[in-house]
């Protein structure tokens, strides 16, 4: 029997597709999470806090200030990189500091405490911490990770950035890293949030965008207060009363540095904003990268190429820059993928509490359609504050879960009069077949009932089983490591694209699968989440199909490729250019 009295908008969904798959028990709580659909028993999702048995110890430092400065509640991401060549990601986790501190020594080794963090991966699920042995010792207030080949050297590079100047880390190739922010010229001294490699303007070679958010510093800082009960109560201020500050778009010279084209690429033709988030993808498949920037209340923009690395904002036209009510939102985190398997990329942005996350569903010819409502994806997120999110297939079926970590900026509501929680749950949404989201949250393991104060996420098969696992950051928490123990008799396949002519990480490149009679489309992509960076490697989920499976390539300079005889449960190295001379007993790993 249907439940007509739930107001949930994923019992909703049950009627819209009952004729298809026989909704039965939709006996829905306020969240959709236990409506059962009547077909093949679904594989149990479970993920398993394995932090500590990992060796991985971090702690956040963010200590919040009587006067309750901005951007202590902003927290920092993580990126996984194989900084080694070793075919294990390795994980970098930013690191917050306190508002006043102590100056130290950078060779200060008691130092590593309060730095950025780089922990090896040993294998065995164990992992070491080598940022001293790496050179990566650095204290400040990080916010964005990206990771990429810059140099074309064969080894992953880090950008940094953060509240202050921000950082490059060139890969020396040898287990160590250079600083080399300054004589690169890509040390922006502002406010930096989300940051991305991505070669906008098609010459191979892997550029710079980074995300401002807010023009303020140490000497010119905004603060906000209300006397409450004869007492003045400070609290952060609202980003929207806070000028914007311009993004910055670095153009990679091939010759170690970058030199900044942000006004000519047209990101000065309209108001600074607040961003926070950047996903970069070719949205209009014209052959050049576009960039989608999450503002913090206020419109979102959609930064279209004309093909030579020059930009117009064409958000609204293309219906990303507001709900589907108009109405402007709290942007923070962006994850990309194909969620209804249909060809293109989606968008999805997670916001404020009391607004929705948002899933824009790509119709095709540049245009978005707000699907949040029809996907189930409003209610689980209307009572949350959404930070990091990130598209993985949890379970190896072919389509693209959700997993999105939550937590609020205010930590003095109760004393506002408002009942918005601090602490918040995680959450995970599994995707039905590509027509809505169910909450599976609380079956999938005790991390997902703990309130947290959840920042940013990213992806990686850090234990090369074949299953997407997760490494979440906290703001003034500890760093969270999900293994991935789904149950599935599902397989996967997994790819590592090397650019030759295109740029060698491979950032844009488009990927078409077979397997059987379907077709699935991935996407080797730059950053992701909230201030995050997942693993290079595309893994995709491809079912129960024995194989075997093909892969068209579309490399990030218009070049296709297509590989055959690519067996399920494998990994395989594909080469631009070499497609007719690969031996696949060869590429795989």
């Amino acid at each position: 029997m249907i439940n007509f009295r739930s107001k949930s908008v994923s019992a909703c969904l049950c009627l819209r597709s009952w004729m298809m798959v026989l909704c039965c028990g939709c006996l829905s709580g306020i969240d959709g999470s236990t409506c059962v659909l009547a077909q093949e028993q679904q594989p149990a999702i479970l993920f398993q806090d394995v932090t500590e048995n990992s060796q991985l110890q971090f702690q956040h430092q963010s200590p919040t200030t009587t006067k309750r400065h901005l951007h202590l509640m902003m927290g920092s991401g993580v990126g996984w990189l194989d900084f080694d060549n070793d075919g294990f990601p390795d994980l970098y986790c930013g690191q917050g500091e306190e508002w006043r501190r102590a100056k130290k020594k950078k060779s200060d080794v008691s130092a590593v405490s309060l730095s950025n963090r780089l922990f090896r991966n040993q294998g065995k699920s164990s992992f070491q911490d080598v940022t001293a042995l790496a050179g990566l010792i650095s204290i400040g207030y990080s916010m964005g990770i990206a990771v990429g080949d810059y140099n074309h050297d064969g080894f992953e590079d880090l950008y940094v950035s953060q509240f202050g100047r921000n950082l490059l880390y060139c890969n020396n190739g040898d287990g160590t890293f250079s600083k080399t922010s300054q004589s690169a010229h890509v040390d922006d001294p502002g406010f930096g949030a989300s940051c991305t490699w991505a070669d906008l303007n098609g010459d191979g070679l892997l550029d710079l965008y980074v995300v401002n958010y807010l023009e303020i510093d140490r000497e010119k800082y905004p603060l906000c207060s209300r006397k409450v009960d004869g007492s003045r109560v400070y609290f952060i201020c609202h980003p929207r009363y806070v000028r914007g500050q311009y993004d910055v778009i670095y153009r990679n010279l091939g010759n170690g540095s970058f030199l900044n084209v942000s006004k000519k690429a047209g990101l000065h033709s309209e108001s600074a904003r607040q961003g926070l988030g950047v996903f970069t993808a070719d949205f209009d498949r014209d052959g050049d990268m576009d960039v989608y920037i999450a503002n913090d209340s206020v419109a979102n923009q959609l930064w279209v190429n004309n093909g030579h690395g020059v930009f117009t904002d064409q958000a609204l036209v293309a219906g990303v820059a507001f709900n589907r009510a108009g109405d402007r939102e709290a942007g923070m985190g962006i994850a990309g993928a194909d969620y209804n398997n249909d060809g293109k990329i989606d968008l999805f942005v997670t916001n404020y509490y009391g607004e929705t996350n948002t899933l824009y569903r790509n119709e095709g010819a540049l245009f978005f359609l707000d699907v949040t409502d029809e996907t189930g994806l409003a209610m689980p997120s209307r009572m949350r504050l959404g930070f990091g999110a990130s598209f993985l297939d949890m379970n190896n079926d072919g389509w693209e879960d959700l997993f999105v970590t939550n937590g609020h900026v205010h930590d003095r509501l109760a004393q506002l009069g408002r009942n918005e929680p601090y602490e918040q749950e995680p959450q995970v949404l599994l995707n039905q077949a590509g027509k809505w989201f169910r909450n599976v949250s609380q079956q999938a393991g005790p991390f997902f009932q703990k309130k947290q104060v959840g920042r940013g996420s990213a992806v990686a098969d850090f234990n090369r089983d074949g299953l997407p696992d997760l490494a979440v950051s906290h703001l003034n928490g500890k760093l969270v490591l999900l293994e991935n123990r789904s149950v599935t008799a599902n397989q996967s396949i997994g790819l590592q694209l090397i650019g030759t002519a295109s740029n060698r990480s491979a950032n844009g490149a488009i990927i078409e699968l077979t397997v059987a009679s379907e077709k699935l489309t991935r996407y080797c992509q730059g950053s992701s989440s909230y201030l995050s960076a997942d693993e290079n490697w595309v893994l995709s989920g491809v079912g129960k199909s024995p194989g075997p499976v093909t892969a068209k390539v579309t490399w990030p300079l218009g070049k296709t490729e297509i590989w055959s005889g690519l067996q399920p449960g494998r990994r395989y190295t594909l080469i631009e250019g070499a497609s007719d001379s690969q031996d696949l007993s060869q590429i795989q790993r």
